[in-house]
């Protein structure tokens, strides 16, 4: 697992040197969806029966809408890349989500998707690169 993820990692830094306008709109899209996960869980909850969720469908059909533009955004960017490829399955897995919600089918949450966006976003920072050096060597944690 080590391995395959360090292959991921070597692959990204490498089209992300090659294409740098392209990784920075993809991190762009991926830090605002990331930022919509918190609104989100609270819509899919609100979207659940009971007598404290006044606004819940509205809430969940705004941040859908927000994840829709940000699908959108993508595909007219057009990149040619698996972070570009995984950067739209977890957004259609977010609107899957919120699309059940609003249709009052049982909706936990987003569960692990929501981990592997922010994983897929943290990916897409550590090729940044700072007076020639990775974000990762100049800013730890990153």
């Amino acid at each position: 697992m080590r391995e395959w993820l360090a292959a991921l990692t070597a692959s990204l830094a490498e089209w992300a040197r090659a294409n740098p306008a392209g990784r920075d709109a993809l991190l762009a899209l991926a830090d605002r969806a990331v930022a919509l996960q918190p609104a989100a869980e609270a819509g899919i909850q609100r979207c659940r029966p009971g007598p404290d969720q006044a606004g819940g469908a509205q809430d969940a059909a705004a941040v859908r809408d927000a994840y829709r533009s940000l699908r959108d955004h993508l595909d007219c960017l057009g990149l040619r890349a698996p972070a570009a490829d995984e950067l739209a399955g977890l957004l259609d897995r977010h609107l899957e989500a919120l699309e059940a919600a609003l249709a009052g089918r049982a909706a936990d949450g987003l569960g692990p998707v929501a981990g592997r966006l922010v994983a897929a976003r943290d990916r897409l920072r550590r090729t940044v690169t700072i007076g020639g050096r990775p974000v990762s060597d100049v800013i730890p944690g990153v």
